[in-house]
């Protein structure tokens, strides 16, 4: 199916630049032309007038917790939350326990939805529910391709809650990062979702975790994700527990 915009104002990143008037030829999933007059010999299914409109590329989210989308508004008596890691306890710490399939499910169509919304096309995401940790990053990932919407997600890695949760989200990273490795080479999926190892934060990540998080990353070739200087305590961690700088 060949898609034609015609006439709006194309917004480009690099080199930043506007150019008017611009005619936009979309060919299936892909664009094929920009410029003006480029849908000049254009044969299309479908015609869009882009007067007075702006079109730019998408959005890209660098760091997005969608397990949150649905708290969005939520007034809660969570005590009194001086500094970050309060927030983290009191909080966030909680939420994520109460995730289960239905609430992620329906947490990452929101989300999903939003970003397109405001323009956004790709969410890096970091997910955390310590109740459904196996299967969950295939959940992200239907919602996220049933919208549309492209990006990356991982398990975050603590030991927040216990040995057995921190190897288990370990394990879900290692899963899911095999399990979109064999999708893309066996090429009958759109590859829409992407893998990464994820982390916490040092503050809550032992030696243990960081060891068997490196071979993950060896064993699947995967970058890592992790939150990092989020708050004075995890510096102070840093200095105690290695004597160095966090970053």
């Amino acid at each position: 199916m060949t898609i034609v915009i015609k006439g709006a104002a194309a917004v480009e990143f690099d080199p930043p630049r506007v150019r008017e008037n611009c005619d936009i030829v979309i060919n299936g999933n892909k664009i094929a032309a920009v410029g003006n007059g480029a849908a000049k010999d254009v044969t299309a299914d479908e015609v869009i007038d882009g007067s007075g409109r702006i079109v730019f590329p998408g959005i890209v989210c660098s760091h997005h917790h969608i397990y949150s989308a649905l708290s969005r508004g939520v007034l809660a008596p969570i005590g009194p939350t001086p500094d970050f890691v309060s927030v983290l306890k009191n909080l966030w710490w909680r939420l994520d326990r109460a995730i289960d399939e239905d609430v992620l499910h329906f947490s990452t169509l929101t989300a999903s939805l939003d970003a397109l919304r405001c323009g956004t096309t790709s969410i890096v995401d970091h997910h955390a529910s310590p109740d459904f940790i196996e299967g969950s990053l295939d959940v992200i990932r239907q919602g996220m391709e049933l919208i549309g919407v492209r990006g990356a997600t991982c398990y975050e890695v603590t030991d927040r809650n216990g040995r057995d949760g921190m190897m288990a989200g370990i394990e879900e990273n290692r899963r899911f990062a095999m399990e979109v490795q064999a999708d893309a080479e066996k090429g009958d999926k759109p590859r829409l979702v992407e893998a990464y190892i994820g982390g916490h934060a040092p503050c809550t990540i032992p030696e243990e975790a960081y060891e068997r998080m490196a071979d993950v990353i060896k064993e699947t070739g995967r970058g890592l994700h992790l939150h990092v200087a989020e708050d004075r305590y995890d510096v102070s961690q840093s200095h105690v527990v290695y004597g160095e700088d966090i970053v």
